[in-house]
């Protein structure tokens, strides 16, 4: 296989781990003997891989493989190896012939005279090739073999794009499932911004240090750890809020909610597209929303409370449609036949 890329090894390796695990551990031999070939369902004969997480594998000459993976050890090639010679921790010599690439993520490769590789070879170590040796791809000596995230695959575009989208989306959640919530949340930062500032900063710093207390409690472990998991969660609610509030202060009551989100969006996702600026926005934006959905919760907490102590309900619960005036009755007019008496 050509062209094998260096992340390539470490996902053979986790594999590795989960379907040969056992088999190890039962005590399989750390060195590969000569393989032997196995046959498919349609009569053809395939080689046999070679997967070891600890050991050194060999592959004698005249003897043929498939791919030859090695998680801690040495890989010594005499023979034919038919996919890629992948060391994730020791040293790889080839005197034989290898089909695909040989990637060696932390030790030395070494090519014999007659070693023969027809993709690439990639070490992070010194890679030596000896006179007469061939390689059909790119030798790359000093290779760097490192997981990448999203946002360092995809630059600081794919980041912001991910928040832009999650926020819409989340938006749009909270709207559908709590409309007069926002429309509380707002109140509260619009009419109190500064307590929602304060209250909101407190919040975001004392939530984890309480999540923190309880996991080392133990005995309130569980707690703890659910709060600590929640805290992005409920970190980018708070965010969600922020937005919807810009969005309200230019689309007033009572238009829709609906619309002021998509402005108060539109706006946040514009500015955070600039460098740095992006972060320290999220971070406003999220303690800024907490304080104020913690205002609203509050007071929607205590006019609950008042209305319970007095024994009687909100106003709009006992609201009760007046009654319709019954419609008077209406004489009608009877004929009398001639001569009827009474």
């Amino acid at each position: 296989m050509r062209g094998v890329r260096p992340t390539f090894a470490c996902l053979v390796a986790g594999l590795t781990l989960s379907v040969f695990g056992l088999t190890l551990w039962l005590g399989a031999p750390a060195a590969a003997q000569t393989p032997s070939p196995e046959t498919t369902s349609v009569g053809e004969l395939q080689p046999r891989d070679q997967i070891v997480l600890s050991g050194d594998v060999m592959v004698p000459r005249g003897a043929d493989v498939g791919e030859v993976v090695v998680l801690h050890g040495t890989a010594t090639v005499a023979g034919v190896v038919r996919g890629d010679v992948i060391v994730v921790d020791g040293s790889i010599s080839v005197t034989g012939q290898v089909s695909g690439s040989v990637v060696s993520v932390n030790g030395p490769v070494t090519l014999g005279p007659n070693a023969q590789v027809l993709g690439d070879v990639i070490a992070r170590d010194r890679i030596r090739i000896e006179a007469g040796a061939s390689v059909g791809g790119d030798v790359r000596e000093g290779a760097a073999f490192t997981f990448r995230t999203p946002i360092e695959v995809f630059g600081p575009l794919g980041a912001w794009l991910a928040v832009v989208t999650s926020t819409l989306l989340l938006g749009a959640l909270l709207l559908f499932l709590a409309p007069r919530g926002a429309e509380s949340v707002a109140a509260a930062a619009l009419g109190s911004p500064w307590a929602a500032v304060g209250i909101g900063l407190a919040a975001f710093l004392a939530l984890p240090l309480a999540g923190v207390l309880a996991v080392l409690t133990l005995v309130g472990l569980p707690l703890g750890l659910a709060l600590l998991l929640g805290l992005f969660l409920l970190y980018s609610i708070g965010f969600v809020w922020s937005v919807f509030v810009i969005g309200r202060s230019l689309w007033h009551l009572p238009r829709s909610r609906w619309v002021a989100f998509a402005i108060g969006w539109a706006i946040v996702g514009a500015i955070s597209a600039i460098p740095v600026v992006g972060g320290v926005v999220w971070f406003v934006g999220a303690a800024f929303g907490l304080g104020a959905m913690t205002i609203a919760t509050w007071r929607a907490r205590g006019a609950g409370g008042r209305h319970r102590s007095s024994g009687k309900m909100p106003a709009e619960r006992w609201a009760v449609e007046p009654a319709q005036p019954s419609p008077e009755a209406v004489a009608t007019e009877r004929t009398v036949p001639e001569g009827t008496g009474l």
